[in-house]
């Protein structure tokens, strides 16, 4: 693609010394511009980031935000400030801190770069086991499933392919982004705050007739393991059953799928009542409530 000119966004928190392993990998793509959404950290990372800043030839734009708006609120403020600046980027480039990419990586999406797929590289952790979760099929339409997400590539055939094939999620890790997809659905929905974020933004451009590839031959690693927290009791698993809940309401084909949550629920509320957990009944009851309000509440006592 001619004219092309990418921006990263990165969004950190408290993490300064995988933020600089991200940098350090970045740095080896070639020539881009940087905007790093820092939410307010308490460690060390604006020291990184200076010492990146000096020692690199690309502009970098470094924001902090004064509060923790959370991967999504992050994600939004960077795209904006992207999308704004004068210098009119073709595609953004998504990275949380706590990963890095292959020396090549952003050299093997480019022979696949257009102007209406979000491209994804192939993730892996470190012990080069492959880590990516993204899934074959999104399912909002069956009645009889709980899960919504079919087919993920690890595990599975996609995570030996050699040639890119469709997914239909990307995680907020490493996705590089035409413009054009911004300019319809719009920058990641900050009342997310995490989780699923990323999920919302990747349905809206299916639904909008954008395309989803993963490219095998372009790689990264996540420098840690995913926790998402199905056990219902602490901050992190009210936002993992509030957005769940909320994409379900907001997706579902169907009467049945768009109210499946209430279902959802109860079965998590009888989990928590045979196991005496008292703070997990509480959380499921604000998670439902504000994922399937129509404004889409968000309960501040869960933000860290």
């Amino acid at each position: 693609m001619e004219n092309l000119n990418i921006a990263v966004v990165l969004v950190t928190f408290n993490r300064s010394a995988m933020l600089n392993e991200n940098l350090q990998s970045l740095k080896q793509q070639g020539p881009l511009t940087y905007f790093i959404i820092d939410n307010n950290s308490s460690d060390d990372t604006k020291e990184v980031v200076d010492r990146f800043s000096s020692n690199i030839d690309d502009d970098v734009f470094y924001y902090n935000t004064q509060s923790n708006l959370g991967g999504a609120g992050g994600f939004a403020f960077g795209c904006e400030k992207a999308l704004e600046h004068e210098n009119k980027f073709t595609h953004l480039w998504l990275a949380d801190d706590d990963v890095t990419f292959y020396s090549d990586c952003l050299a093997s999406l480019k022979p696949y770069i257009d102007t209406r797929t979000i491209l994804q590289p192939m993730r892996y952790d470190l012990n080069g086991v492959n880590a990516e979760a993204s899934a074959t099929k999104i399912d909002l339409d069956s009645i009889f499933i709980l899960n919504h997400k079919r087919n993920s590539v690890m595990g599975t055939k996609w995570e030996n392919a050699i040639q890119p094939f469709d997914v239909q999620n990307i995680p907020f890790e490493g996705p590089l982004i035409p413009r054009a997809i911004f300019e319809v659905v719009g920058v990641p929905d900050k009342n997310y705050f995490i989780f699923s974020d990323d999920l919302d933004f990747s349905l809206s451009a299916l639904r909008n007739g954008f395309d989803i590839k993963c490219i095998p031959t372009a790689k990264m690693t996540r420098l840690r393991p995913a926790e998402p927290n199905y056990k219902p009791g602490d901050w992190k698993s009210y936002f993992v059953y509030r957005n769940f809940f909320h994409i379900h309401k907001k997706f579902g084909r169907n009467w049945f799928v768009r109210n499946r949550p209430y279902l959802l629920a109860f079965l998590v509320s009888l989990y928590c009542i045979s196991n005496f957990n008292i703070a997990g009944l509480k959380v499921i009851k604000d998670a439902l409530f504000d994922g399937m309000s129509d404004d889409f509440k968000l309960n501040k006592k869960y933000i860290p």
